[in-house]
């Protein structure tokens, strides 16, 4: 699971294994963020955070207005619901940026081990998908 800013480059990252659904890793990843603002000071979270549809769960609305984030999450149809749900609508502005989520992912397949998991040891894998990181953080600087 990847934490990034609004210009897709990554701030926090979780790695786990596949069996583990990723809503409950949301909140370890979002408990990593520390963002610089002012001198000794930094911002501890984001004023509101865009997931898509799988992380619709109201545990996790709950805990992320708790930490004073607002959740911009699109609600999933109930069963026989055949519109979307109204709520969806109101945040339709906000959640067009999720593409940057989602070009982020994409720059990962960059790197041809990332894309395949060969390494066995966990703590080999967390180590090149954080060299990954460094290196999209690098091309967005210097670039």
């Amino acid at each position: 699971m990847v934490y990034v800013d609004g210009n897709g480059i990554p701030i926090a990252l979780e790695v786990e294994s596949a069996q583990k659904a990723e809503v409950k890793l949301a909140l370890q990843t979002i408990d990593q963020v520390s963002i610089a603002g002012r001198p000794l000071h930094p911002k501890k979270r984001a004023e509101a955070i865009c997931a898509d549809k799988a992380y619709d769960a109201k545990w996790l609305r709950d805990a992320l207005r708790a930490r004073n984030i607002k959740p911009k999450i699109p609600k999933k149809r109930k069963r026989g619901q055949i519109d979307e749900p109204l709520y969806n609508q109101t945040i339709t502005e906000f959640y067009r940026t999720r593409w940057i989520v989602e070009r982020t992912i994409s720059w990962f397949s960059w790197y041809r081990r990332l894309l395949v998991r060969w390494e066995r040891d966990d703590d080999v894998y967390e180590a090149f998908v954080t060299l990954a990181c460094m290196m999209i953080c690098l091309k967005k600087v210097l670039l």
